[in-house]
């Protein structure tokens, strides 16, 4: 019995340890609000140098030009009276003027970012530009506006019958603004 006795209080102990009282919990539903401020990032170059070939401007002048030596024939048969010595074969009434302006496009020279607006609006201003450019535009002018930046055009013109083009160099001047909403 002894035995007995001591086995049942072995088994006994045993069986307690082998018992955990239940673990104690709590739980609690948290609510969080996070509050992004609206951001817009305009990215654009700042100082833009463009460089022409002779070949591309002629081209805008006369089509029949396809480098900057350009030769065209006169192919109508001319008859003067030479009187005094002068012959005057007047042959500006031969020449048509294939173009007048140039028109400009600096592709993917802006991008915006923005994060907390549903749209943006895009526009240039001219910002001192001198009298032979004129025409500025921006493209896109609206757009969906995301953290992966959206890219635009600016276009403009240039009059080839300005003074301005005297000394070679012609300054386009123009502000960007993005409004996002």
């Amino acid at each position: 019995m002894n035995l007995l006795k001591k086995s049942m209080i072995a088994a006994g102990i045993a069986a307690g340890l082998l018992v955990v009282s239940p673990a104690k919990s709590a739980s609690l539903n948290v609510d969080t609000d996070v509050t992004v401020p609206d951001v817009l990032i305009l990215y654009a170059y700042t100082d833009i140098d463009l460089s022409f070939g002779a070949g591309e401007f002629a081209a805008l002048l006369d089509g029949s030009c396809t480098s900057e030596d350009c030769g065209s024939a006169i192919s109508a048969a001319e008859a003067g009276t030479i009187t005094g010595g002068v012959t005057d074969l007047d042959i500006a009434t031969d020449l048509a003027a294939t173009g007048t302006t140039a028109s400009i496009t600096i592709q993917n020279s802006w991008a915006v970012r923005a994060l907390g607006y549903g749209t943006f609006t895009a526009s240039v201003a001219d910002n001192g530009s001198e009298t032979a450019v004129s025409g500025l535009t921006v493209a896109p002018t609206t757009g969906t506006p995301s953290m992966t930046a959206t890219t635009g055009d600016v276009s403009f013109d240039i009059d080839l019958t300005s003074s301005d083009l005297d000394d070679g160099l012609i300054e386009a001047n123009y502000t960007i603004t993005v409004t996002g909403s």
